[in-house]
């Protein structure tokens, strides 16, 4: 009998890379199309895309985006979609708004709560109640006080006038002149969204693009084919049910104007500094359908751009005196795509050489005065056929859905949706072509063609400028609107807040089955160990990867993959404290310095070609999952990341020994690494989250700390200073690297973690533990259950209760960024633990408490609560906040009537609540890489993520109401707690007002230099 699929036809079946089966079906009622592919794994995915397209910047794909959110015909409550996902063991939904398509999505833990919610969702989609009342909170009105808020209005606040979007709009606009939809801005420009958008365009452009012919739902994971279109028979139906739609018409087919003249515009964005800019060149590029070639340009700009020695690298980065400390290369895939080169923090004296240096570059390779590399272009391309494949085994669900959208978007045909599903087929056929084909792709979409140029140019000029052109803007709407105005707008909004919080009948939510996690496909993972306490964790032996002779802590996961990962952890606490500041330097320039092998020293350049060769990935980190600037979890571990194709296995246990052991310091390669570490901090020091993450590092961790070592404005005085003395005494600089390589990399340091096939290393590398026994660079150790690394704790070096607020105005940051914290369970095996995380997730929840009263108040754009034991820390955050005093006065209020019980514990939100944490745990293991990695932390955490999952199913109202009462009203108490405030400098004494008003006394700081000790 034929597997049912109801109205469905399958069109298309084929094969991505990684071997995963995706079907392309389409109905014959409707003409909804749905992409499945069978991807391994615990969780199932839904992207549910829609072609959409605009021409001008009123951002109505935006807008509407957020009111699909607000309920439907069949389940007309704001937020009940949401409320029903939080059942289904998922966290809530999503969507983002693109230039060409706006795409919605959901996660859930296996597919039986996937299947509940699909149907629903669609309602959503296609069938939205779109209010006015919902446009008035989510969109924009204007409030009692006469500013200017809204959901949308708080989050493209944040964004208008960064650096990055003031260059990348100039660069559009220039590219797409004429009437053309890739120049608008979709998400909505404010001036805009303050006087023309407006519901009924909404309503109206949900008619002309949110129909059936013009959705796909790509669907990825474990799920029956049969039980989807089941599932969708309910969708069918009412399609069918309603009036006949207009002819559709498929979005960007229009033609695209030409562009023929050569552009170079300067475009200024407010900041505080002025030191560094950026530069961006950019070109036509080939139509989305030409596959073949929108890969070779991809792959011509990694050549160009990928490492330290390929060209514009290494002539605008890797020189004394650099134009820059980054180049970046991207391809905008559009019906008549766009090509473009980005330089970042770019001296502003070097500003206008910026272009014509690259340009020589290019014209250089392309008239042969410099030769082509092809040797290096073959490594480039067998490279970019590992991360293909490493892509596919780490991100199967994005991969999957990204190719699907990009073909219904822009293909037709069966061969073009296979064609991006394997785009390794593309990069061996480009291994294939000749020097001649690579240099007539340089010359014809980049030496040849007229290129748009936008110098984006800091000025503080302009920041004055705009802030009080800002202040006056809002003043005169004050008076225009005067008190009777202002009245009528606060009622507005409080009308419109009454219509949309109508709660949905309990048992819409209750009748939805939490589903049980038994039916989950875990990725399986088999971990071993040489250290017997580690057994406690649960760690076993594995005779096929004998551990016993590997004299220093080692543990290996044996997992299904075709990849090798290596995780080197090695304890910084020995290290002197004048030398701390170096670690950062240290953990980049390791992969592009010469290193000595077999007594011959191998140029940098080489070192840079060979990892470029046999690695995947390399990286290097103070704590996991770390980056510049700032320590991840544990973050007195150095981390040394490799990955490599398990072929490799010896090659990549070479190169940890050559790494850790025999890299040699030179002051070229510190100057050169130095100062391109020393330009990144201006862009660090415009982005309010990184500010306001740094200073409350401060307010917690003492000055001896990695934490507040790496801080950016500490190693930007550190490496300026390095500088100096690598010109005067550079000998002194490279004693000091050595001895912070010798401290670091001793063998009382040492733990390896290892993920691999174990059979396959087994059977292809007999005796797969001797290249770890070379006794001259992995010394020998007596290994005893003293001689596992000890993880240190960040709670063990938290400062005691002193300064506790911080204020500071930052002049690229329009609205507000909040931070703080207090001390908190230090233990993943706190019998807490369970409790706080649920209590999280009911009060943090997509339609919870705090979303219903920040968010859909228009207060703030982004909040959460976090609880991290390895630093003893609770978390409260306010991202792109409008109005952070009131968004942070509402929080606290909600907390504090859950806490001192004046609203009572639902227990149908519980069960919610606890189903949404079970999601985040599973989630956490969602492919073979990240299983590994929970693996490796739970042997720190004495805590593996299956026990907590029992834990947190039996979490009760009373457990919530006494981790209430124990952690959480620290919280927001001054005397307890600790917080960080960023915003605007125009807002700085409303703020610091406003938070006295509440009891938190801040300290204003007038800048990040002078206030750094």
């Amino acid at each position: 009998m034929a597997p049912y699929t109801g109205n469905f036809d399958l069109e298309s079946e084929v094969c991505a890379t990684g071997n995963i089966s995706v079907k392309k079906f389409r109905s014959r009622e409707s003409g909804l199309t749905v992409c499945l592919a069978d991807v391994e794994g615990p969780l199932v995915g839904g992207h549910f895309c829609l072609a959409t397209e605009a021409y001008d910047d009123d951002g109505l794909p935006h807008t509407l985006e957020h009111l699909v959110f607000m309920g439907s015909e069949e389940y007309p409550y704001k937020g009940v979609l949401d409320l029903l996902a939080n059942r289904c063991l998922a966290q809530g939904t999503n969507a983002w708004t693109d230039t060409d398509h706006t795409c919605y999505t959901i996660t859930t833990a296996g597919s039986e709560g996937f299947l509940n919610l699909l149907p629903i969702y669609l309602d959503h989609i296609l069938y939205p109640t779109l209010t006015e009342s919902s446009y008035i909170t989510e969109v924009h009105h204007i409030n009692g006080d006469g500013e200017n808020a809204g959901v949308v209005y708080c989050e493209m606040q944040a964004r208008e006038n960064t650096g990055e979007s003031r260059t990348h709009r100039a660069m559009l606009n220039a590219m797409y002149s004429g009437r053309c939809g890739y120049k608008s801005e979709t998400g909505g420009m404010l001036e805009n969204l303050r006087t023309s958008t407006s519901h009924k365009k909404v309503c109206d452009y949900h008619r002309t693009f949110y129909r059936p012919e013009n959705l796909c739902l790509i669907i990825t994971g474990q799920v029956d084919p049969e039980e989807v279109f089941r599932a969708l028979d309910l969708t069918e139906q009412k399609i069918k049910s309603k009036d006949p739609l207009p002819p559709h018409v498929r979005p960007w087919q229009s033609s695209v104007p030409e562009f023929t003249d050569l552009t170079e515009s300067v475009v200024q964005y407010p900041s505080d500094d002025e030191t560094t800019g950026m530069v961006t060149v950019a070109w036509r590029g080939p139509s989305a359908k030409d596959l073949y070639k929108m890969t070779a340009i991809g792959t011509l700009l990694e050549y160009l751009s990928d490492t330290a020695i390929s060209p514009l690298q290494r002539d605008l980065v890797e020189i004394s005196d650099p134009y820059c400390n980054k180049v970046g290369c991207s391809i905008l895939e559009n019906s008549v795509g766009c090509v473009y080169i980005k330089c970042c923090n770019v001296p502003f004296p070097k500003l206008s050489d910026v272009k014509e240096k690259l340009l020589a570059t290019l014209r250089r390779i392309g008239d042969g005065t410099e030769a082509l590399d092809m040797p290096r272009m073959q490594t480039v391309i067998a490279r970019q056929i590992l991360e293909a494949l490493n892509h596919a085994e780490d991100h199967p669900h994005e991969a999957i859905a990204f190719s699907c959208i990009g073909h219904f978007l822009y293909g037709d045909t069966e061969e073009e949706l296979r064609k991006r599903l394997n785009q390794v087929e593309a990069f061996k056929k480009l291994a294939e072509e000749p020097v001649e084909y690579w240099l007539d792709l340089l010359n014809f979409y980049f030496v040849d063609k007229p290129c748009v140029t936008v110098v984006g140019e800091p000025s503080h000029a302009l920041q004055v400028e705009m802030e009080a052109a800002e202040s006056g803007r809002v003043e005169r709407q004050r008076e225009t609107l005067g008190e009777e105005g202002l009245l009528k707008c606060a009622k507005i909004i409080e009308n419109a807040l009454q219509q949309n919080e109508k709660e949905p009948p309990e048992e819409i939510v209750s009748r939805l089955r939490i589903p049980s996690t038994d039916s989950i496909h875990f990725h399986p993972i088999k971990p071993i160990s040489n250290v017997s306490v580690c057994h406690v964790a649960g760690l076993g032996e594995d005779g096929r990867f004998p551990l016993n002779e590997i004299c220093f802590p080692f543990q290996l996961d044996h997992v299904h993959s075709n990849f090798v990962r290596y995780i080197v952890m090695l304890d910084t606490t020995p290290v002197p404290q004048e030398l701390k500041p170096y670690l950062g330097l240290y953990s980049e320039i390791i992969f592009e310095s010469p290193l000595m092998r077999d007594g011959v020293l191998v140029p940098h350049e080489e070192v840079i070609k060979q990892l470029a060769e046999d690695t995947v990935k390399n990286d290097a980190t103070l704590g996991m999952k770390g980056c510049r600037f700032f320590c991840g979890s544990y973050a007195h571990l150095l981390c040394i990341m490799l990955k490599v194709d398990r072929q490799k296995y010896r090659k990549g246990v070479q190169w940890i020994r050559e790494l850790m052991h025999q890299v040699v310091f030179t002051p070229e390669r510190i100057q050169i690494v130095a100062t391109k570490i020393l330009n990144e901090v201006p862009r660090h020091k415009r982005d309010g989250s990184t500010v306001v993450t740094a200073i409350l590092k401060e307010l917690n961790f003492p000055s001896e700390s990695n934490h507040t070592k790496m801080n950016m404005i500490r190693q930007q005085r550190f490496l300026t200073d390095l500088l100096k003395r690598l010109e005067t005494d550079p000998k002194q600089v490279i004693a000091d690297m050595e001895r912070v390589a010798e401290v670091v990399m001793s063998a009382e340091n040492l733990r390896v973690h290892v993920s691999a096939d174990v059979g396959w290393l087994a059977a292809e590398f007999p005796q797969p533990q001797q290249p770890w026994l070379d006794g001259s660079l992995f010394p020998q150790a007596e290994i005893t259950a003293t001689r596992l690394l000890e993880m240190t704790q960040g709670h063990e070096h938290l400062l005691p209760m002193g300064q506790t607020g911080i204020l500071i105005g930052v002049g690229s940051v329009e609205s507000s960024y909040v931070m703080e914290s207090t001390p908190c369970i230090t233990d993943y095996t706190h019998p807490d633990l369970p409790a706080i995380m649920v209590f999280i997730e009911y009060l943090t929840a997509l339609e919870g408490p705090m979303w219903r009263q920040l968010r859909g108040l228009g207060l703030a754009y982004h909040y959460s609560m976090l609880a991290v034991p390895s630093q003893g820390l609770l978390f409260f955050s306010l991202y792109k906040s409008s109005h952070p005093v009131s968004a942070y006065k509402h929080a606290k209020e909600i907390l504090d009537e859950f806490v001192l019980g004046a609203t009572p514990w639902d227990p149908v939100i519980l069960e919610s609540s606890i189903s949404s944490v079970i999601f985040e745990i599973i989630e956490r293991e969602t492919t073979v890489s990240e299983a590994s990695l929970q693996s490796l932390l739970s042997s720190f955490r004495k805590m593996d993520n299956k026990t907590l999952l029992g834990k947190v199913a039996r979490v009760t109202a009373e457990d919530l109401r006494r981790v209430g009462r124990e952690y959480f009203t620290r919280l927001f108490d001054p005397t307890h707690s600790r917080c960080a405030v960023v915003c605007s400098p125009a807002k700085v004494e409303e703020i610091s007002q406003g938070f006295r008003g509440l009891g938190r006394e801040l300290t204003i700081w007038s800048s990040l230099e002078d206030n750094f000790p």
